[in-house]
């Protein structure tokens, strides 16, 4: 029995290339579970709890975690994510806020950036001031700042998946209405203030979550710094194009009669296909000179 109990310290469990010591993996899912069942509890009893909040929280938490075995397929410490997360954590929510601000139209003060719990974050804010997070830090702790983009950039689709569940319980982010009968139910439709909506939010969830799947994938088998970012500019891009025709116009922020963050996609996908294409044409010359060097010695 004693040898069995060593033995069961000593295995990991793994899930997508993911490994964990299994002890630790299900002390922290025990630990998740109970949280979750509290708050689940406390919902029913009547108690007002944010939800949104909850699974930020969740976001921001799941990516920390995933982010240190991942920074390992760039040669980085599997520390630096617990540094990195000080300075992403509060930008990126600063700069969520002050999008949906200026783009709604409602930024008058400094207060009204603070006052958060107000409602109106905006998920391209968010990925622009954690950016500005990620720079300073690698800055000032001298890392390299792609390197870090490509190791940061699965998890910021996974955190993005958990920001839209949040989405769901904040009834946000939805779609047009939807007037056919046989569409109004979940997961096609949400029911949201008197009227069944496209469930863009749940859709872009699952989505995200496939673009986390698939930019792990790419992370660990192709090692061409950068190409895993400008993978991610590309892939949310054309998520949020599409999904921006499907969404209702009350949630959508917009510059004139242009949705805002459809022309932002745009240049996502614009810059991610030239990104790669750059990364490609670089690699492919400096393998090339590599060959005929090889051939000439």
């Amino acid at each position: 029995m004693g040898k069995k109990f060593e033995e069961y310290k000593k295995s990991n469990v793994k899930i997508f290339g993911f490994s964990w010591e299994t002890k630790k993996f299900f002390l922290t899912m025990g630990i998740a579970l109970g949280v979750l069942i509290a708050l689940v509890a406390l919902t029913l009893l009547g108690v007002d709890i944010s939800w949104y909040g909850v699974m930020i929280g969740l976001g921001f938490l799941s990516a920390l975690a995933l982010s240190q075995q991942l920074f390992k397929e760039r040669d980085l410490s599997s520390d630096y994510p617990y540094t990195l997360i000080w300075w992403i954590f509060p930008l990126s929510i600063v700069g969520a806020r002050i999008y949906f601000l200026i783009f709604d139209g409602s930024l008058n003060t400094f207060l009204d950036i603070v006052r958060v719990w107000d409602g109106g974050l905006a998920i391209y804010g968010g990925v622009m001031g954690g950016f500005a997070g990620l720079v300073i830090s690698c800055l000032i702790h001298k890392v390299n700042i792609i390197k870090t983009t490509d190791g940061v950039a699965p998890v910021l689709a996974l955190g993005q998946a958990f920001g839209r569940i949040g989405c769901i319980f904040g009834k946000c982010c939805y779609g047009v209405k939807v007037t056919n009968r046989a569409l109004q139910w979940f997961p096609i439709a949400l029911y949201v203030h008197g009227d069944y909506h496209y469930a863009t939010n749940f859709y872009e969830s699952i989505l995200d979550l496939l673009l986390f799947m698939g930019l792990t994938i790419l992370l660990r088998k192709v090692k061409i710094n950068g190409i895993v970012t400008f993978a991610y500019l590309f892939g949310y891009g054309i998520i949020r194009f599409i999904l921006e025709f499907f969404r209702d116009q009350a949630q959508t922020l917009y510059w004139g009669s242009f949705p805002v963050s459809q022309l932002l996609s745009i240049l996502c996908v614009v810059a991610g296909v030239v990104g790669i294409c750059v990364l490609l044409l670089v690699n492919n010359k400096k393998s090339a000179n590599k060959g005929a060097t090889t051939k000439t010695e």
